[in-house]
């Protein structure tokens, strides 16, 4: 294990290592493809090592990896391995690792023990490998259909939003009546995608349309490690909480990288070495904080330990911005109630009921920061895909919440039977009455 020793350990992206590795490839790749196949109960070091040298090998095309990390994808732990590298990246390794054989990717989509999220990815796989040329389109399909019938769960999962998702990319007109049905019998996650987004990508397809802009990443092969891994917020030095509002200078912002339908991050693990991979922005490299508190602010910096010690404090809030979700949840409840609540006061933003306008952020953005134990980052990512904006996308999930918590309210008093002339429905002002509210 020491190859994984020295591709884990230390903060930020071992670059040093990964250039040695890579002057010495013939060596060091057996003891790679050793480590991944032997390394049953990885500490947190042995974790991160295994993240870098999946990467690397994908980086080097090296086809003698492709069946042992297909054995390791279909390992119940790998997404907790591989981290947001699940949904980013473990498609794009398996297609630059890809040996002519499509049986190991089906076995890793047909197998009911692996990661859910690891399943759905793969499909992007074959998608690679079928523009690249490297796979028969028809026997692609012949797959796609075959496993209508037999893939597990036979209930709603990612993995059928992967599937559903190769079959319009591919434009495969032909199977558009079996992902009907399996919207129909509820297969299909609709808050995460819809029958009407399927038909419009596979009509988009059918017409010979080229991917979007931002599109291409998500379908090609893995490219260089360090180029590709150093943007992750997780491998950024994080901001000295000593550094004064006066000296801080935002970086400037980084242009977005939309992910493709519904990626959604792998789970939080609360492993500290592990927890830096997880906490990358699936949406885009995140944006460093974009502004202190001035000195003369009402709501300054040294005022934040009001709210909690927590380490690496969460300085200030942008519903535009990710919060780094193990910080985040971290923070005391009512700091992330104030923070935001005092954001939006400073910035301006007339909010009727702001305290529960706060709240329905709060809410919100604790449940994107459970990572996959919920859908509801996927489902952001989504309707950043489709042009909102962050914040945008946030009220629209809330929107709906307050939509679900204003029918039970009103649900027991059906029950009990309502007096006559009661009003049927919620007529308070709205908690988001605006898109940028």
């Amino acid at each position: 294990m020491q190859i994984l020793e020295q591709l884990g350990s230390g903060a930020g992206l071992p670059t040093e290592a990964i250039r040695a590795a890579t002057a010495d490839r013939t060596i060091v790749t057996p003891q790679l493809l050793e480590a991944i196949d032997g390394c049953e109960s990885p500490s947190d070091v042995e974790e991160n090592g295994l993240f870098i040298a999946f990467h690397l090998l994908g980086q080097w095309r090296e086809q003698s990896a492709y069946r042992p990390l297909a054995r390791f994808l279909r390992r119940p732990n790998a997404g907790l391995i591989l981290g947001d590298g699940t949904t980013e990246t473990c498609h794009r390794v398996m297609a630059s690792v890809f040996d002519g054989d499509p049986r190991p990717i089906y076995d890793i989509i047909r197998d009911s023990e692996a990661d859910e999220f690891v399943r759905m990815r793969i499909f992007d796989s074959l998608v690679i490998l079928v523009f690249r040329g490297e796979l028969d389109r028809t026997a692609v399909a012949d797959f796609l259909r075959s496993v209508f019938d037999d893939l597990q769960p036979p209930e709603r999962s990612a993995v059928w939003d992967g599937w559903q998702g190769a079959i319009a990319l591919l434009a495969l007109n032909e199977l558009a009546p079996l992902v009907r049905e399996a919207f129909r019998r509820g297969l299909i996650d609709e808050t995460a995608t819809s029958l009407k987004n399927f038909e419009d990508g596979l009509q988009r397809a059918c017409a010979g349309h080229p991917l979007r802009s931002w599109e291409h990443e998500e379908f090609e092969p893995f490219g260089d490690v360090i180029d590709e891994l150093s943007s992750w917020a997780g491998f950024k030095p994080k901001q000295p909480r000593e550094q004064s509002a006066s000296s801080w200078r935002p970086n400037p912002w980084p242009a977005m990288r939309r992910t493709i339908r519904s990626a959604m991050s792998a789970a939080t693990t609360p492993a500290p070495a592990a927890a830096a991979r997880n906490s990358r922005n699936a949406v885009s490299a995140r944006a460093e904080q974009l502004e202190f508190a001035t000195p003369d602010d009402s709501f300054a910096v040294d005022e934040m330990d009001e709210f909690g010690d927590v380490d690496g404090p969460i300085w200030d809030y942008d519903a535009l911005v990710e919060p780094d979700p193990d910080e985040w949840l971290a923070a005391d409840e009512q700091w992330r109630l104030d923070v935001i609540e005092a954001t939006t006061g400073r910035e301006g933003i007339a909010v009727e009921r702001a305290t529960l306008h706060a709240t329905m952020h709060a809410v919100v953005e604790n449940q994107i920061a459970e990572g996959d134990r919920l859908p509801v980052r996927r489902i952001l990512l989504r309707l950043v895909a489709e042009g909102l904006d962050r914040h945008d996308a946030i009220h629209a999930i809330a929107a709906v919440l307050a939509g679900h918590i204003n029918e039970l309210m009103r649900k027991p008093a059906r029950r009990r039977g309502r007096p006559s002339g009661s009003p049927t429905t919620n007529s308070t002002p709205p908690i988001f009455p605006s898109s940028k509210s």
